[in-house]
This record gives C-alpha cells, structure tokens and sequence, in this order.
C-alpha cells in the first residue's frame, strides 16, 4: 500500500520545508497556466501564527500542502488582498471577526506528480483539525468551484453576503474563486457528521495512521499533526461523543 505522511508545523520552524513548499506550489500553478495568483506578506515563513501542513512521499518528496495564517492587527489575509478591491465587504468581513481567532486556509496544492490520491481531501481535513489547538475559532478560504466540496465537508459554508453571492472572478476573469467560512472550529457543528467524527479523532490524536481512500488507491497515511497541547479539544470530543450517544438513543 502506498504511504504518505502529513506533517504540520509552525512555519518558522522548518524553513527549509516552507521555501520547498513555495518552489513545488509556484510549479503547480504555472502547470495550470495562472501567473497573477496575488501572493500574501513574503514574509508568512518568519510568521508564528502561519501553520503549515505537508504531504510527503518516501519517493516523490513532498506531493502536496497547505497553508493556515493568523489573521492579526497589521496585516491583510490572502482573500483580502485577492479580492477586496472587488467588494470591500471582504474587509469588512475578516475585520468583524478577527477578534474573534480566524485564520485563512490557503496555498493549497498538489503535486502533478502524485495526482488522483486525494491529497487534497487529506490536507484540508488535516488543516481544519489543527484549526482549534493552533487558536483560531473561525476559519475562511477562497476555494475554486471544483474544491468546493471539501471544505463544504469540513463544516464551511459560502459567504453569500460578499462579491456575487459569495463568487468572484479570480484569479482570473475565466476562472471563479468562492469565499466561504468556518463558523465553529471548536464544535464543528456545520461539518458532515461522518466527516466531523474523522476530525475530531485527529484533533484528540494528532499523530495516528489510518488507511483511507480519499482517491483512486488506499493510502496508509500518517498524520504528525500536533501543534499545540489543548485541553478544550478533550472537551469538544465528549460533547460530540454525548451528542452521537442521545441521536443513536432517539434512533433505537
């Protein structure tokens, strides 16, 4: 069975990776032709509040990644600088509810090389259960129509309050970009309710293997997904497990 493992980490940790990280997601996009993709702060590898997730290949190197970034006084989001001049409601938006803890996922990729094994689906599941231990308690992105479906199943709904009913032109005019928003990384209460089950288990247990076949193959994956020791996620996990005790109780 083919094996690939997820690692995540802050970014300053691990620069080497970061600027492997930034080579390998540059050649994805001119693979897909998109030069103008607008790039955040160069400066996300010196930030402590930028989290990083990786898939890597025993063979193949790193095939995949993902970015998290605090959304802190001082700075833009890479959805703000993306599309905000379209609606400034976009700013508006990450302004109401940075006090909160949000960060943005973004930076996604996956390597041409290591396609159609559903690396993306892994990496974006791996990257919403960091979200709660690394302090963020929202989460926004700026997904392609075809992604979609994965943060949808991670518990992130579309901002319909922005842009065309949530949609842009982005990054280019033939090319559209959805913003959408976690609205609760602690409970994961808008997340499918399988797909919750499989994250609040990373959360609980950020080093684990598990086989899934989030593509064409099954894939022993191991996760290495511990970035902070939290408490409030073994209180998250029993309020969920009590929720699935009294549905199961009313389904008898």
């Amino acid at each position: 069975m083919e094996e690939v493992t997820l690692i995540a980490f802050r970014a300053p940790e691990h620069p080497s990776l970061c600027e492997e990280f930034i080579v390998e997601h540059m050649k994805v996009l001119e693979d897909f032709g998109i030069s103008n993709v607008t790039k955040s702060n160069g400066d996300w590898h010196l930030d402590p509040g930028c989290f990083v997730i990786v898939a890597m290949h025993p063979l193949l190197g790193m095939v995949g990644g993902i970015r998290l970034q605090l959304d802190h006084e001082g700075s833009k989001l890479p959805m703000e600088l993306a599309v905000g001049q379209q609606d400034p409601k976009v700013g508006e938006l990450l302004t109401g509810i940075r006090a909160l803890g949000n960060g943005e996922v973004c930076s996604l990729w996956n390597a041409n090389r290591y396609a159609n094994r559903g690396v993306p689906v892994l990496l974006s599941q791996a990257v919403t259960a960091i979200s709660y231990p690394a302090g963020m308690t929202r989460m926004v992105c700026l997904v392609a129509p075809y992604t979609k479906r994965h943060p949808s199943n991670n518990g992130f709904v579309i901002v319909e309050e922005v842009g065309d009913k949530g949609v842009f032109a982005y990054p280019r005019p033939d090319f559209q970009g959805i913003v959408m928003l976690n609205p609760d990384t602690h409970l994961l209460s808008y997340a499918h309710p399988l797909q919750r089950a499989v994250l609040m288990s990373l959360r609980v247990r950020p080093e684990q293997t598990r086989t899934e076949q989030p593509g064409r193959v099954p894939l022993e994956v191991h996760y290495r997904l511990r970035v902070q020791a939290d408490e409030r996620n073994m209180e998250a996990f029993r309020q969920i497990d009590e929720e699935r005790k009294r549905n199961i109780a009313l389904t008898a």
